[in-house]
């Protein structure tokens, strides 16, 4: 199913199996003529994850969905995942990111090293991003609980349920405020550095 560019669509169930099904640490790199594997894209989206910090509001930080396309025809493959977190309630919207990311180029600043830095958790995980090949280009909140995402051609359609005072949705007046409840379906389209609504 892999190529230049190609149509997925997944259902989050089976989502949730490929992440349990994750166990070794396969890399590649942006240089690769064939695109990455799902695995392979899923260690991508959770090595540049890592690169969040967590505290006691909202923390661990986890790709539930991924693929794989060349959105923009260019012969380079894109990496599409959808991740959230563990979220204890607090005066901002609880992570629901459908993203993008892009093939790394060669001293790509989202892989590279402060060499003031004397971190060795950023060390650790700048290198997961460079052996990963990929780092996130651009995203956008979903504000109600994800049913399924597919992928056609330049699209990404997002399909989910809205339901009144989610997490997922603006904080405003000290509550989570949300469209009116009901099914939506965005179709999401990217270009370098922006992922938009297409009306």
């Amino acid at each position: 199913m892999h190529g230049p560019a190609f149509s997925r669509s997944i259902l989050l169930p089976a989502a949730i199996t490929l992440c349990a099904l994750v166990g070794a640490d396969p890399v590649f790199a942006a240089s690769n003529a064939s695109p990455p594997s799902l695995i392979q894209a899923f260690n991508a989206a959770e090595a540049s994850l890592r690169r969040i910090p967590g505290d006691d509001i909202e923390r661990d930080f986890r790709p539930v969905w991924t693929a794989v396309a060349d959105l923009d025809a260019d012969g380079r493959a894109e990496v599409i995942y959808l991740y959230t977190s563990t979220f204890s309630g607090g005066s901002f919207a609880q992570s629901n990111v459908v993203a993008v990311m892009t093939a790394l180029a060669a001293d790509d600043p989202r892989g590279k090293e402060n060499p003031k830095s004397l971190s060795a958790v950023d060390a650790e995980d700048l290198a997961a991003i460079r052996a990963s090949g990929y780092g996130n280009d651009a995203g956008k909140q979903i504000p109600g609980a994800v049913h399924s995402i597919r992928v056609e051609g330049d699209r990404i359609i997002v399909a989910f349920k809205i339901v009144a005072g989610a997490h997922t949705c603006d904080f405003v007046d000290y509550k989570h405020v949300c469209p009116p409840d009901g099914d939506y379906v965005w179709t999401l389209r990217w270009t370098p550095g922006k992922l938009t609504r297409a009306e």
